[in-house]
Parts: structure tokens; sequence; C-alpha cells
């Protein structure tokens, strides 16, 4: 069994600063591949302990691109490397000497990859500095938080989330490797590019997904609150425990036995609400009182024997109120982590809440490899997110995270040319191959099943699709989500797909 790692030998030139870039790289690194990550001779722009988690798995060097010998350095990397990176503004890079498109010309087998702020073809935006902060006031998603902060007067508010960063560095990666796909069968490279403001807007499209005619079922309480609040003048000045009683009783915290909370989050779908009233001991009880379940819940409303069901989302004001206080009296019979046992134990989504602290420093994060320990040259001792990708038989070898190493230029480019030499890449006169087809995606051939539901699996297969990939949705005959997930959701999840 070959116990390296999926990119052990690809060179990658990491000329990013702050999140997405170094993320990215990050992300390549942690799959074996020989990072240089280069700062400038100020050092990094952003001086924390989290951008020595970024730069984890690297040779980092200091060079001056504002110098002759320091741009010839980089260029001389940048010929030995399979992938280059960068998350400046447009046309920031190629400023400083560092052309993609020469680069690629002289090689084709080239990856390039800017993440800018904003798309290099918007010409109001893309000379901002696009900050974390800049990009999701301009994006809004400051704005558009949800409906507890409308109701709470909070709107616009900020949020220390890197969401679009997160988005973007998840988007680049994925591109990346990609393209390394298409290169292995075409013999050529490619420049992709993934600004922050678009990734953050795919991100949060689920969000955003506005229906003209919607059915009033799919109207939340809080929706319906603010719609009464508006028409009547009434300032948006819910408190925070008064919100609670706005939420759908399957996707709210409940406090425990222990003073802790407990979060339920398994709407829309019908085994997992049935599982935690079961669970609860009040599903016969409920069902006692009149709770409707409906067995097709993509009829018409009018055809149900009900005017509500298990297993959709939201419920109407009067059940969710019952189901709440029902889900509050045994919620405080125990403690947050003997919820969590019997939530997990019985496939029901829901956990305790917990700090960071708490998360970070578990048995669980610790023994599984989703926290890992370093020893950074500034730092010292320092607890890091494990890798963001797992290989089946390889998780072991995954998991030897090691701290960035500062190193010099001979040993960087020393490292390049050692790849280069035991993968015979040819150092120069690199033959041309012939001119991809405009019509043929990266994925073009590829063949895939969807199995997958709700949000992420759908996204990832459509994204597929999005290079050419063939994907077949297979859905089940009888559905288990509502239609809120089944159809609203699929305006975005399924695009380009084919059903069965």
């Amino acid at each position: 069994m070959n116990n390296e790692l999926p990119l052990a030998g690809v060179n990658v030139v990491d000329f990013g600063q702050y999140i997405a870039g170094p993320a990215v790289a990050m992300i390549l690194a942690d799959m074996g591949a020989t990072v240089v990550h280069i700062d400038p001779p100020s050092g990094p722009l952003w001086k924390d302990p989290a951008n020595a988690t970024l730069n984890r798995n690297k040779l980092c060097l200091t060079l001056d691109l504002k110098s002759d010998t320091g741009r010839e350095r980089a260029l001389l990397l940048c010929a030995e490397a399979d992938i280059i990176i960068e998350n400046f503004r447009p046309g920031k890079l190629q400023s400083l000497g560092i052309d993609f498109a020469s680069l690629r010309k002289n090689d084709p087998r080239l990856i390039t990859l800017s993440i800018p702020g904003f798309a290099s073809n918007d010409t109001l935006r893309r000379e901002w500095k696009a900050t974390e902060s800049i990009i999701a006031a301009t994006s809004g998603a400051f704005t558009d938080m949800g409906f507890n902060r409308v109701l709470m007067g909070l709107n616009p508010s900020f949020s220390p989330l890197s969401l679009g960063s997160a988005y973007a560095t998840t988007l680049a990666a994925s591109s990346v490797a990609l393209a390394m796909f298409s290169r292995e069968k075409t013999g050529l490279g490619d420049h992709i590019e993934v600004p922050v403001a678009a990734a953050l807007m795919e991100g949060l499209s689920y969000n955003s997904v506005v229906v003209e005619g919607l059915p009033e079922r799919y109207l939340t309480m809080r929706e319906k609150e603010i719609i009464h609040r508006r028409s009547t003048n009434q300032p948006m000045d819910v408190s925070y425990d008064a919100l609670q009683e706005y939420l759908d009783p399957f996707y709210r915290t409940y406090q425990c036995k222990d003073g802790r909370y407990f979060y339920v989050v398994c709407p829309s779908h019908r085994n997992h609400a049935k599982r935690c009233l079961r669970l609860m001991g009040i599903y016969d009880e409920l069902l006692a009182e009149g709770l409707p379940d409906v067995d097709d819940l993509y009829l018409p409303i009018q055809e149900w024997n009900g005017e509500t069901s298990i297993g959709v989302y939201p419920l109407p004001e009067k059940w969710a109120g019952v189901i709440s206080e029902k889900m509050k009296r045994e919620f405080v019979k125990r403690t947050s982590d003997e919820w969590g046992q019997l939530f997990g134990i019985n496939g029901i989504p829901g956990a305790p809440h917990r700090t960071t602290k708490e998360w970070v420093n578990s048995e669980h994060c610790n023994d599984s490899g989703l926290v890992v320990g370093i020893n950074d040259p500034e730092f010292g001792e320092m607890r890091v997110p494990g890798p963001l990708v797992w290989f089946e038989h390889q998780a072991e070898k995954t998991t030897e995270v090691r701290a960035r190493q500062h190193v010099s230029y001979t040993d960087a480019i020393a490292s390049f040319c050692l790849n280069n030499q035991q993968k015979n890449r040819p150092q120069s006169d690199v033959s041309i191959p012939a001119a991809r087809d405009p019509n043929l995606g990266w994925l073009s051939g590829v063949r895939i099943l969807d199995l997958t539901n709700v949000i992420a699996g759908p996204h990832s297969a459509a994204f597929l699709a999005r290079f050419g990939a063939e994907v077949i949705k297979l859905d089940p005959t009888k559905p288990m989500y509502d239609p809120l997930i089944g159809v609203l959701f699929s305006i975005q999840s399924n695009i380009a797909k084919k059903a069965c």
C-alpha cells in the first residue's frame, strides 16, 4: 500500500497573506504538497498565532519582491512550481513582476490561483482594500444576518466570523484539485479566480432565496412577527429570552438539568423529529392530543388530514408552543452531556453547547485528530485544527502536522528541484500540449451518482457539474425531507444535474 499523501511531490508557491490564500496552501500542504510560503521583509501582514496555524507544514521564506534579487528568486521558484497562489488585489502581484499569464505561457502545465476580495472584472470594487469586514458589509452579510437579529433590533450588526474567506478557501482548494485532475489528462494547467465576495454570496445563497407567492405555511413565526410589527409600526425590540418562543421546537436551544444548554436541530425530517419525540417520551402523548402525521407532505395542504404534520418546518404557532413546552419539561431532567450521548446513540441531530476552549481540549477532538499539537518557532506549543481533508488508510500520516519552518532560499529551491527530479519533470524546453477544447470542462467524461441530501452533499455535486461532470441525482421514492428542503433548496443545489 502506498503510504504517500496524495499531493506528495507537488510544488506550491504561496504568496498569500491573511486568511484565504494561506488557508488554501495549508490544505495542499496537509495533503503532502511541498509549499513555500513567501513573506515580505517586514514579516507576515497578519502577525497573529492564527497565521502560524495557516502556515503549518510549509517552508517559510522572506523575499523582497521590490528588489531585483528578491523578484528573481521568486521567479525561479515559480519556474519549478506546479501551483502558485495569491490573494492580493487584482494586478498587485503582476505589478511586482510576477505575471501569471507569462508564467503559464512559459509552462502550460502551471496552475495559478488568485483569490481577490472582489472580482478582477468588478471595475467599481476591485481596487478597494478588501478586508473581511468590507467584503461582508458590501455583500450584505452584516445586514441580512437572520430573523433573530431583525426582531431584536440589532440590524445591521458586525460578525467577527471570517465567512467570506472560509467559503473562498473551500471553493478555491476544490478548484485547484479539479484543475490538477484535468492536467493529468490533458497536460494543461489553468488559471483560477475565486473572489471572496462571490464565494460569500454562494455560501449564503440558501439563506437568501426569495420565492414570490410562497405558501404561507413556509413562513416561520419570526417572519410573521416581523411582518406584523412592520405593518403596525411596532419597534423591533424582542428580548433574547422572548425570542426563543418564536423558534421552531426542533430548531432551538433548551436548558438542561445542569443549567447548561442543548441545541436541537432536526427540523424538516420525518424520522429525526419522531426519534426526538420518542426519545423524550412525548410522541404518544402528542398523538393523543391530536398532532397530525401526514403521509405525503408533497400533496397540497388542503388535501392533508390535519393542519400540519410531524416532520414539517416550520410548525404553526399552536403546535410549536405545545411541543416546545413538553420538550422543555423533559430537557431539565438530564444534563446536557447526557442528552448529547442519547441523541448521538439514537441518530438524532443535536449537541450540547460548548465553549471553543472546551471543544478544543475535549478527549474526542484530541483522540480523533480534529485537534493536533505543534511546536511553533515563535509561539511554542500550540493546539491547532487537524487536517480538513482525510483519506482512507492515511489518517495517521495526515495528522502528522508540522509547525512552519523558516528556511533559506537555497533550501526552498532545493526542495522544489528534488521533487521535480523525482517525478522526471522537464526543466527546460517544456513541450506545449494541444490546446484544450473550450467546450469541454475539467471533468468532462466523469460520471457521478449523487445520493446526498439537504445542502452540503447536493451543493458539492452541483459544484462538480459546473466543470463538466455528468451528475445523476438519485432521490428516495418517499422523501424524508419536507418540500422546504426537497424543493426550495434544490433550486440551487440541483443545478445542471439529471434526476431519477
